[in-house]
C-alpha cells in the first residue's frame, strides 16, 4: 500500500494526451484497428482482439461467480421458491411479458452480432437476453417459465460460452499461431477477415457465458429452500 501511495503522484493525470498510453498504444489502436480486423468499432476490436486475454479472464471470473452460487445455494428440490417466483394470475402481466420477451431477445441478438459496427457485443447482448428470461421467471412464475429456458440449461450454457472462447484460442494454437491469434484460423480467408470472424466467435462465447451465469445466479438465489416467507 505504501509503495502505491509513493508511486501514485508519478502517474499521468487522467486523460493526459501526453501520457505514454495516449501517445503510443491508443494511437496504434485508432490507426490500425480497422486495417487489422476489418471492424469499424474500435472498442470491440480492443476488447475481443487486442486484449482478448483480459476479456477471457473476465468471462472466467463471471463463470466462477456462477459456480460459487451453484455450490453454495443450489438445492435438489427446485420447487421451494420464494414468494417472488410464485405465480400470480394476471392477464395484463402475461400478455405484456409474451409481447416484450421476443422483442427483447431479437434486440439482444442484434446487439451481439452487430457489435462490430455499433455499441454492443457479448456482454451487453447476453445481459439483455438473460433479462428477458428473468422477466419470464418473475412474471410467469418459476415452473411456468421452464418451457422457454429450463433451469437445467443455466450451467451448460455458461460452460459452453467459456469453452467457445477458450477453444477458439486452442484452434489458433493448433494452427501454428499464438493463443487467440485469430488471423491463424485455418479457414483460408484474408487475415483481416479472419480476425473479424474471430472477434464474432469470441463475442458469441461471451454471450453464452453471460446468459447462463446470470440466469443460474438468479435461479440459485430464488430456489434455495429459504424463500421469502408469505405475509
Amino acid at each position: 500500500m505504501g509503495l502505491l501511495l509513493v508511486a501514485g503522484p508519478g502517474l499521468p493525470a487522467f486523460g493526459d494526451p501526453e501520457s505514454a498510453a495516449a501517445g503510443h498504444v491508443s494511437a496504434h489502436f485508432v490507426e490500425n484497428a480497422y486495417l487489422d480486423s476489418h471492424t469499424p468499432n474500435i472498442v470491440t476490436v480492443i476488447i475481443a482482439d487486442y486484449r482478448g486475454f483480459d476479456t477471457l479472464g473476465e468471462v472466467v471470473v463471471v463463470f466462477v461467480a456462477g459456480l460459487a452460487c451453484l455450490f453454495l445455494l443450489r438445492r435438489s428440490n427446485p420447487q421451494q421458491t420464494g414468494h417472488l417466483l410464485r405465480r400470480t394470475d394476471s392477464i395484463i402481466v402475461d400478455l405484456a411479458t409474451r409481447v416484450m420477451t421476443p422483442i427483447i431477445q431479437v434486440f439482444a441478438l442484434y446487439v451481439i452480432f452487430h457489435g462490430h459496427y455499433s455499441p454492443g457485443g457479448g456482454f451487453q447482448g447476453g445481459a439483455l437476453f438473460a433479462g428477458s428470461i428473468l422477466l419470464q421467471r418473475v412474471s410467469q412464475g418459476h415452473e411456468n417459465s421452464q418451457h422457454t429456458f429450463s433451469r437445467h440449461l443455466d450451467t451448460p450454457f455458461a460452460i459452453a460460452g467459456v469453452l467457445i472462447f477458450a477453444g477458439l484460442g486452442v484452434v489458433t494454437l493448433l494452427a501454428g499461431g499464438n493463443y487467440l491469434q485469430y488471423d491463424q484460423l485455418p479457414l483460408g480467408l484474408r487475415m483481416d477477415m479472419l480476425r473479424n470472424l474471430g472477434i464474432l466467435v469470441a463475442e458469441v462465447g461471451v454471450a453464452f457465458a453471460v446468459v447462463g451465469t446470470l440466469v443460474s445466479i438468479f435461479d440459485d438465489l430464488s430456489c434455495t429452500g429459504r424463500g421469502i416467507p408469505r405475509d
